[in-house]
């Protein structure tokens, strides 16, 4: 997660404001608006999408292709099976946002097809360094191509952390907030006693 540093929180006085870019990780961040409440303690809803670049503390180190690959060719050892969901429909901002705050700990990267400007692969690579997925998008398919590897099963979590937020009313991010505090930091939907985790 791409935490607000707690020593921002900690220096600002009780009703002081603090507003920065804030996301989980993988995808679709956003600007947060926090209020300090007391000391130690903000909380606030996010205001509207970002893109700006993670303060370098908020990079993570991440592993190439091989490491998850192993040096094998794909499929490798991967699970292969059918979904209805492309991944194209996981492409808009807010969706990412959502999907990534229910689904943490992977990351993503399209790799793109060299006969079909349309057609890609969308990778998913865990943070675990051992899981990934992928998944094929072809324009006008009903249905598309997953392959899962490791012990994870990241295309099945990016899924139902989809199906959520589509159950959710497909809320966009000024429905999500943060509570930042010295214990870490929760995002939320509406409000926080309804904190949004796998």
């Amino acid at each position: 997660m791409g935490d607000v540093p707690h020593a921002w929180v900690e220096q600002t006085v009780t009703g002081g404001v603090i507003v920065a870019p804030w996301g989980p990780g993988n995808g679709g961040e956003g600007i947060v608006r926090l209020v300090v409440t007391e000391p130690g303690k903000a909380w606030g809803h996010f205001t509207r999408p970002s893109a700006f670049m993670r303060l370098r503390q908020q990079r993570p180190d991440r592993a190439g292709h091989d490491v998850y690959l192993r040096g094998e060719e794909w499929p490798a050892d991967g699970i292969q099976s059918r979904t209805t969901l492309s991944p194209e429909d996981i492409d808009g901002w807010a969706t990412q946002f959502a999907v990534s705050l229910r689904a943490p700990g992977m990351f993503w990267a399209v790799e793109r097809d060299d006969q079909d400007e349309n057609a890609y692969v969308l990778w998913l690579y865990g943070d675990d360094r051992q899981s990934w997925a992928s998944s094929d998008h072809e324009p006008g398919a009903s249905d598309h191509l997953v392959v899962q590897a490791g012990p994870r099963r990241l295309w099945d979590e990016r899924e139902a952390a989809y199906r959520w937020w589509q159950e959710q009313g497909r809320p966009c991010f000024d429905r999500f907030g943060l509570t930042a505090g010295r214990d870490g930091q929760t995002a939320w939907l509406d409000e926080p006693s309804n904190p949004v985790g796998p």
